[in-house]
Formats: structure tokens, C-alpha cells, sequence
């Protein structure tokens, strides 16, 4: 699926570990189990988890919907930080985007430069700011959208 030394799964989660790492990286804003598992059913619905055999390495979930998709929440463990997990994951997510989707929206922490310049590696260019959009600490969030072009 890549070439990681992460596995990367869409099926079979575990909503309660993913809801853990993501409040242990963004605070009481994390997605409960729920919102993971509503998230993963739902028609159009991306929810995958990044392991390391059997350490959860980091997450990322979203939904596409008529030509548009959205990035809603990625996560990846202190640990695992800088070691290629959010990279495999977003290689992922991406691949399992229908053809027909054009643009790709998500928000990041300006703060965030790893992110950012994740993000911008596969494409994703600034199209806008949230002003407060962040709580614990507040801070705006850069919009970023990946136009796809290559479908």
C-alpha cells in the first residue's frame, strides 16, 4: 500500500485509540470514538490509522462529497513525529479519493510549520485564514487546498 514502515489501515479501528491520540495531540477539541466511527461510515467517509506494528503511530480522517473533499483531523504520536507517518497517511488518504473529486480543503495551526510544509509538498497552497479557529491556545488557522490536477 506504501512504502513506509507503516501499516495502514481503513478497517477494523480502533475508535477509542484513535479518539486518545487525537485529544493527546490537540487537547479536549479531539474527536471522541464516536465522531471517528460516525466518520468512518458515513457515505464518502476516511477514517485510517498509521501502526507501527502494534503502536498507533498516527491518524487521519475526512470525507468527499460531489467534487469536494475535506481533511478534518490528522494526528500523528510524539514519538512518531518527522519519521514519515502523516506522510503515509495523506499518500493514503488520497489515493482512496474518488477521481472525480477536484479540490482537497483543510485547516492548520499557522504555528504548525511541519504540517504547513508537509501539506505544501503534496501541493496544498494557502487559500485563506480562520481567525480563532483554535482553542487551548487560541491561534488562527491557514486554509489549504490542493486543486487536483493530475486525476
Amino acid at each position: 500500500m506504501n512504502n513506509s514502515k507503516f501499516s495502514i489501515l481503513n478497517s477494523q479501528l480502533n475508535y477509542a485509540a484513535l479518539s486518545a491520540l487525537d485529544k493527546s495531540c490537540v487537547g479536549s477539541d479531539g474527536w471522541s470514538p464516536d465522531d471517528f466511527r460516525s466518520e468512518a461510515e458515513k457515505q464518502g467517509g476516511i477514517v485510517l490509522a498509521a501502526y507501527d506494528g502494534e503502536s498507533l503511530a498516527g491518524l487521519i480522517a475526512g470525507f468527499t462529497a460531489a467534487d469536494t473533499g475535506e481533511i478534518l483531523t490528522v494526528a500523528t504520536a510524539p514519538r512518531y513525529r518527522r519519521q514519515g507517518a502523516a506522510k503515509a497517511l495523506l499518500t493514503e488518504f488520497l489515493r482512496l479519493v474518488p477521481n472525480d473529486v477536484e479540490t482537497i480543503a483543510l485547516e492548520v495551526r499557522q504555528s504548525n510549520a511541519a504540517a504547513i510544509g508537509l501539506y505544501k509538498s503534496f501541493g496544498f497552497e494557502k487559500a485563506g485564514v480562520r481567525k480563532r479557529f483554535y482553542r487551548d491556545p487560541v491561534e488562527d488557522a491557514d486554509i489549504m487546498v490542493l486543486t487536483r490536477t493530475d486525476r
